[in-house]
């Protein structure tokens, strides 16, 4: 869809909202006028948090798969004692370091 298609179809959305609120009964048009501002005040937030997250979502995502990655590779790489599936390093049989 090209951006004249778009433009008309927002048109005719806020159009139908107008029209749904002179339909509405008093109390009611209060309440959507009330919950239609708090999301019109939320606006720049929102979309200030969503800007955020696409241009630096990705470099942070990447970011955490490559230091988990090391973090597996050291793991593996080091020499320790299993039992099953849980690892004992060497440090943990030598015993208490200071009696109390």
């Amino acid at each position: 869809m090209d951006l004249t298609r778009w433009a008309s179809a927002l048109v005719v959305a806020v159009c139908v909202l107008m029209l749904v609120r002179l339909v509405l009964p008093a109390p009611k048009r209060a309440r959507l006028d009330q919950r239609v501002l708090g999301w019109w005040r939320q606006a720049p937030k929102v979309l200030s948090r969503r800007w955020h997250a696409l241009r630096h979502g990705r470099r942070h995502r990447v970011d955490a798969e490559r230091l988990a990655r090391d973090a597996i590779e050291r793991a593996r790489k080091t020499t320790v004692e299993r039992d099953g599936n849980v690892i004992k390093p060497d440090a943990f049989n030598k015993g208490p370091r200071k009696p109390h």
